[in-house]
Protein backbone atom coordinates (compact mmCIF):
# COMPACT_ATOMS: atom_id res chain seq x y z
CA UNK A 1 0.00 0.00 0.00
CA UNK A 2 1.30 3.70 -1.29
CA UNK A 3 1.49 6.04 1.95
CA UNK A 4 0.41 9.53 1.00
CA UNK A 5 0.92 12.46 2.79
CA UNK A 6 -1.56 15.07 4.43
CA UNK A 7 -2.40 16.54 0.89
CA UNK A 8 -3.97 13.33 -0.22
CA UNK A 9 -1.22 12.64 -3.14
CA UNK A 10 2.32 11.22 -2.84
CA UNK A 11 5.37 11.91 -5.65
CA UNK A 12 6.23 9.63 -8.06
CA UNK A 13 9.02 8.76 -6.90
CA UNK A 14 11.23 9.04 -3.20
CA UNK A 15 12.59 12.71 -2.89
CA UNK A 16 15.93 12.87 -1.63
CA UNK A 17 16.15 14.40 1.85
CA UNK A 18 19.42 15.76 2.86
CA UNK A 19 18.68 16.47 6.87
CA UNK A 20 20.19 18.17 9.52
CA UNK A 21 19.37 19.38 12.76
CA UNK A 22 20.87 21.24 15.80
CA UNK A 23 20.89 18.02 17.90
CA UNK A 24 21.96 14.46 16.92
CA UNK A 25 18.52 13.15 18.72
CA UNK A 26 16.20 15.57 17.16
CA UNK A 27 17.80 14.93 13.75
CA UNK A 28 17.97 10.89 14.39
CA UNK A 29 13.94 10.99 15.40
CA UNK A 30 12.53 13.13 12.31
CA UNK A 31 15.11 11.54 9.95
CA UNK A 32 13.39 8.22 10.71
CA UNK A 33 9.89 9.48 10.38
CA UNK A 34 10.67 10.99 7.53
CA UNK A 35 12.08 8.35 6.26
CA UNK A 36 8.96 5.38 7.32
CA UNK A 37 7.22 7.82 4.47
CA UNK A 38 7.70 6.20 0.87
CA UNK A 39 7.54 9.81 -0.60
CA UNK A 40 10.93 10.53 1.49
CA UNK A 41 14.72 9.26 0.81
CA UNK A 42 17.04 10.63 3.42
CA UNK A 43 20.65 10.82 1.57
CA UNK A 44 24.09 11.62 3.52
CA UNK A 45 24.59 15.29 3.60
CA UNK A 46 27.92 14.81 0.46
CA UNK A 47 24.75 13.84 -1.86
CA UNK A 48 23.46 17.77 -1.53
CA UNK A 49 24.32 18.76 -5.16
CA UNK A 50 21.94 16.23 -6.14
CA UNK A 51 19.37 16.40 -3.13
CA UNK A 52 15.91 17.05 -4.26
CA UNK A 53 15.44 19.36 -0.73
CA UNK A 54 17.58 20.26 2.48
CA UNK A 55 15.28 20.37 5.22
CA UNK A 56 16.45 21.74 8.53
CA UNK A 57 15.67 21.73 11.81
CA UNK A 58 16.97 24.43 14.17
CA UNK A 59 16.73 26.27 18.14
CA UNK A 60 17.52 29.44 15.73
CA UNK A 61 18.64 30.11 12.24
CA UNK A 62 21.53 32.00 13.22
CA UNK A 63 24.44 33.08 11.81
CA UNK A 64 26.56 29.83 12.00
CA UNK A 65 22.89 27.96 9.79
CA UNK A 66 23.40 30.71 7.78
CA UNK A 67 26.43 30.14 6.64
CA UNK A 68 25.61 26.52 6.23
CA UNK A 69 23.13 27.70 3.79
CA UNK A 70 25.37 29.84 1.83
CA UNK A 71 27.81 27.39 1.26
CA UNK A 72 25.13 24.81 0.09
CA UNK A 73 24.38 27.41 -2.46
CA UNK A 74 27.35 27.33 -3.40
CA UNK A 75 28.27 23.98 -3.91
CA UNK A 76 25.69 23.77 -6.70
CA UNK A 77 28.35 25.64 -8.97
CA UNK A 78 26.12 28.25 -10.45
CA UNK A 79 22.67 26.24 -10.23
CA UNK A 80 19.62 27.39 -8.38
CA UNK A 81 19.72 26.24 -4.69
CA UNK A 82 18.01 22.84 -3.12
CA UNK A 83 14.78 24.35 -1.94
CA UNK A 84 15.13 24.63 1.96
CA UNK A 85 12.48 23.49 4.88
CA UNK A 86 13.73 25.12 7.66
CA UNK A 87 11.65 24.09 10.81
CA UNK A 88 13.09 26.35 13.96
CA UNK A 89 11.89 27.87 17.57
CA UNK A 90 12.61 31.45 16.05
CA UNK A 91 14.25 33.60 13.01
CA UNK A 92 14.10 37.13 12.47
CA UNK A 93 13.21 39.10 8.93
CA UNK A 94 17.23 39.79 8.95
CA UNK A 95 17.56 35.84 9.03
CA UNK A 96 14.66 35.27 7.35
CA UNK A 97 15.63 37.57 3.93
CA UNK A 98 19.28 35.94 3.84
CA UNK A 99 17.78 32.58 4.30
CA UNK A 100 15.49 33.30 1.13
CA UNK A 101 17.85 34.25 -1.41
CA UNK A 102 19.94 30.85 -0.16
CA UNK A 103 17.25 28.83 -1.44
CA UNK A 104 14.57 28.88 1.60
CA UNK A 105 11.18 27.74 0.56
CA UNK A 106 9.62 27.15 3.38
CA UNK A 107 9.41 27.94 7.33
CA UNK A 108 7.66 26.17 9.47
CA UNK A 109 7.75 27.11 13.56
CA UNK A 110 8.71 23.84 15.71
CA UNK A 111 6.03 24.90 18.69
CA UNK A 112 2.96 24.32 15.98
CA UNK A 113 4.10 22.39 13.37
CA UNK A 114 3.97 18.58 13.48
CA UNK A 115 6.05 16.27 11.73
CA UNK A 116 3.73 15.47 9.30
CA UNK A 117 3.33 19.41 8.33
CA UNK A 118 7.01 19.14 7.56
CA UNK A 119 6.57 16.23 5.62
CA UNK A 120 3.80 18.13 3.38
CA UNK A 121 6.27 21.02 3.32
CA UNK A 122 9.01 18.99 2.09
CA UNK A 123 6.92 17.29 -0.28
CA UNK A 124 5.84 20.50 -1.39
CA UNK A 125 9.22 21.94 -1.80
CA UNK A 126 10.20 19.38 -4.19
CA UNK A 127 7.40 20.89 -6.63
CA UNK A 128 8.20 24.21 -6.18
CA UNK A 129 5.56 25.20 -3.12
CA UNK A 130 6.38 27.13 -0.23
CA UNK A 131 5.34 27.94 3.55
CA UNK A 132 5.57 31.10 4.86
CA UNK A 133 4.09 32.32 8.30
CA UNK A 134 1.40 34.80 7.18
CA UNK A 135 3.45 37.16 9.77
CA UNK A 136 6.49 37.41 7.70
CA UNK A 137 4.92 37.39 3.99
CA UNK A 138 4.63 41.01 4.27
CA UNK A 139 8.24 41.44 4.87
CA UNK A 140 9.15 39.38 1.99
CA UNK A 141 6.75 41.21 -0.08
CA UNK A 142 8.46 44.54 1.36
CA UNK A 143 11.78 43.22 0.31
CA UNK A 144 10.41 42.50 -3.36
CA UNK A 145 10.38 46.66 -3.45
CA UNK A 146 13.81 47.16 -2.58
CA UNK A 147 15.59 44.88 -5.55
CA UNK A 148 16.07 48.16 -7.88
CA UNK A 149 17.24 49.67 -4.45
CA UNK A 150 19.88 46.94 -3.86
CA UNK A 151 20.57 46.47 -7.84
CA UNK A 152 21.72 50.24 -8.10
CA UNK A 153 23.73 49.79 -4.69
CA UNK A 154 25.53 46.92 -6.52
CA UNK A 155 26.32 49.00 -9.35
CA UNK A 156 27.52 51.45 -7.47
CA UNK A 157 29.95 49.65 -5.47
CA UNK A 158 30.96 48.00 -8.32
CA UNK A 159 32.15 51.72 -10.04
CA UNK A 160 33.50 52.82 -6.49
CA UNK A 161 35.00 49.79 -5.77
CA UNK A 162 33.28 49.66 -2.39
CA UNK A 163 31.56 46.83 -0.84
CA UNK A 164 27.61 47.25 -1.45
CA UNK A 165 27.02 47.36 2.73
CA UNK A 166 29.83 50.32 2.55
CA UNK A 167 27.85 51.69 0.10
CA UNK A 168 24.77 51.13 2.14
CA UNK A 169 26.50 53.25 5.25
CA UNK A 170 27.65 56.28 3.07
CA UNK A 171 24.59 56.57 2.05
CA UNK A 172 23.26 56.76 5.14
CA UNK A 173 25.61 59.02 6.66
CA UNK A 174 24.79 61.21 3.99
CA UNK A 175 21.06 61.08 5.09
CA UNK A 176 22.33 62.47 8.66
CA UNK A 177 22.30 59.00 10.68
CA UNK A 178 24.37 58.24 13.33
CA UNK A 179 25.98 54.68 14.21
CA UNK A 180 23.67 54.07 16.21
CA UNK A 181 20.59 54.66 13.92
CA UNK A 182 22.52 52.37 10.99
CA UNK A 183 23.38 49.34 13.07
CA UNK A 184 19.31 49.46 14.28
CA UNK A 185 18.13 49.93 10.28
CA UNK A 186 21.06 47.34 8.97
CA UNK A 187 20.52 45.27 11.93
CA UNK A 188 24.53 45.09 12.66
CA UNK A 189 25.95 45.88 15.89
CA UNK A 190 27.76 49.34 16.65
CA UNK A 191 30.92 47.58 16.73
CA UNK A 192 30.36 46.67 13.34
CA UNK A 193 29.09 49.88 12.01
CA UNK A 194 31.94 51.49 13.19
CA UNK A 195 34.19 48.98 11.35
CA UNK A 196 32.74 49.72 8.01
CA UNK A 197 32.82 53.09 8.77
CA UNK A 198 36.73 53.03 9.37
CA UNK A 199 37.17 50.60 6.53
CA UNK A 200 35.11 53.15 3.89
CA UNK A 201 37.56 55.57 4.69
CA UNK A 202 40.11 54.06 4.65
CA UNK A 203 39.52 53.01 1.00
CA UNK A 204 38.80 56.63 -0.31
CA UNK A 205 41.34 57.85 1.87
CA UNK A 206 39.33 60.42 3.99
CA UNK A 207 40.16 61.60 6.97
CA UNK A 208 36.34 61.80 8.58
CA UNK A 209 32.64 60.80 7.77
CA UNK A 210 31.97 64.17 6.25
CA UNK A 211 35.26 64.24 3.57
CA UNK A 212 33.82 60.62 3.02
CA UNK A 213 30.56 61.38 2.26
CA UNK A 214 31.58 64.42 0.05
CA UNK A 215 34.04 62.59 -2.12
CA UNK A 216 31.35 59.79 -2.64
CA UNK A 217 29.01 61.99 -4.23
CA UNK A 218 31.59 64.12 -6.35
CA UNK A 219 32.80 61.19 -7.63
CA UNK A 220 29.26 59.44 -8.68
CA UNK A 221 29.01 56.68 -5.82
CA UNK A 222 25.79 58.34 -4.13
Amino acid sequence: MTQTNGTGTAPAAPIRVVLRASDAFLERATGAYLQSSSGVNIVPQHGLPDADVSVMLLHSLNDDWLRVLRQDAAARAGGAPVPVVVMADRVNERQLTLAVEYGLTSLLYRSSSSLEQLLDATIEASSGRSRIPDELVGHLIAELGHQQRQQTLAQLSRSGGLAVREVEVLRMLSEGMNTLEISEKMSYSERTIKGIIHDTLKQLNCKNRTQAVARAVRTGIL
